[in-house]
């Protein structure tokens, strides 16, 4: 499968994220894949949350409470690695 190379000006205006879970408990989990670039809005993933301890600085929730998937604005820079947390 041939791959299109993004326009620059389009590649310029997406944003990568991290997917990022939350149990019903409200334990937080980073998934390090996929990665991807979002272009569209981030609708419906409107409630922010700032996140302590992790790469990213916040995250976008689709429900403001409860079990969900969430979006980040991915921020790893060289040299970094990821931060872990233990579940439980």
């Amino acid at each position: 499968m041939r791959k299109k190379p993004f326009r620059k000006d389009l590649e310029q205006e997406m944003t990568e994220y991290v997917l990022y879970l939350r149990t019903e408990a409200g334990v937080i989990s980073r998934k390090s894949f996929p990665i991807f670039w979002c272009y569209e809005s981030l609708v419906p993933y409107v409630h922010e949350e700032a996140l302590v301890g992790w790469p990213e600085a916040k995250v976008f929730w689709a429900l403001k409470e409860g079990p969900c998937v969430g979006m980040a604005p991915y921020n790893f820079q060289v040299g970094q690695k990821p931060a872990r947390k233990l579940l439980g």
